[in-house]
């Protein structure tokens, strides 16, 4: 039986690998992010650099990542603010090429103290 994910800190933030699991053995290659605001806002200025400096996938980098989609904004639901966290998720097909989608946690119902945040 194959280990189950776990949450890595790695360079303060938390990258979850899902990959390489009885769940997900290969392809596609699944990373979740958990960033700061700060962290990203790094991530947005230029993706596939911030893939690349933190090597996100170390067995089979990628070539090209788009900037992240994210939620519409919606009347009665907060936006992310200056110090919103961030959940990203970046899936990595054979292809090399990712593309990723980001919410902020207030979106997404996060608090603290769970596995997500």
């Amino acid at each position: 039986m194959k280990p189950q994910p776990a949450w890595e800190e790695k360079s303060g933030m938390r990258v979850l690998r899902l990959y390489g699991t009885d769940l997900n053995p290969d392809w596609p290659q699944v990373v979740l992010l958990a960033l700061t605001a700060k962290q990203f806002k790094e991530f947005e200025r230029d993706p596939l650099a911030f893939a690349e400096k933190y090597k996100l996938f170390p067995e089979q980098p990628l070539t090209a990542l788009s900037h992240c989609t994210r939620p519409p904004h919606v009347k009665g639901i907060p936006g992310p603010t200056d110090q919103s966290r961030w959940i990203v998720a970046i899936p990595h097909p054979k292809s090399s090429t990712g593309s990723c989608a980001a919410a902020p946690q207030s979106i997404i119902g996060c608090k603290e103290g769970r596995n997500l945040c």
